[in-house]
């Protein structure tokens, strides 16, 4: 018996198309960008951070503000940004400015400290060398304390598992 394409979805469905009438795939939210931290010489002890879909010039020509001290490219930037919100969100200051009350290099280590695929483009060579270590320091600290979470979360579910295995055993047998 031969099927009857009796409504539009149907038929669009039949001629190839995979959606039907008026429904559209979702474009994919994953982008790739740089993150920078930028500072303004106006504001001491603030860093922002922001995104760009191309690469921003690094270089400052004279007194430009604000002064770009770090890029870092991300497969997905939106997400990278999130991590470092996520490191960084007890010295937010303005959630749209996506402005922290953080030294640069401190802002550094929060997006250099990802674990998501990324690469360092840019490093402001008006860091200094404690400036510099302390980045790498920092990055490792934030990794270090991620770790420990994630172990102490994995560690409760493997609690959990024995708890429910046990129940499952013990009151199975009563």
């Amino acid at each position: 018996m031969p099927v009857v394409l009796d409504t539009p979805a149907r038929q669009s469905i039949a001629q190839g198309a995979h959606f039907p009438d008026g429904i559209q795939p979702r474009h994919n939210p994953v982008q790739a960008g740089y993150l920078t931290v930028e500072t303004h010489a106006g504001h001491s002890g603030l860093s922002r951070l922001n995104l760009y879909s191309e690469l921003p010039d690094p270089v400052p020509t004279g007194d430009v503000q604000p002064r770009i001290r770090y890029i870092a490219h991300f497969n997905d930037s939106e997400a990278g940004l999130m991590h470092a919100h996520e490191i960084l969100k007890r010295r937010l200051i303005d959630l749209d400015a996506h402005l922290y009350r953080v030294p640069a290099e401190h802002a550094a280590a929060a997006v250099e400290s990802s674990d998501l695929r990324h690469r360092r483009v840019y490093l402001d060579p008006a860091f200094s060398d404690e400036s510099k270590l302390s980045i790498d320091e920092l990055s490792a600290r934030f990794r270090n304390q991620r770790r420990r979470r994630d172990n102490v979360f994995q560690t409760m579910g493997y609690i959990g598992i024995a708890l429910l295995l046990f129940n499952l055993i013990v009151l199975s047998l009563a």
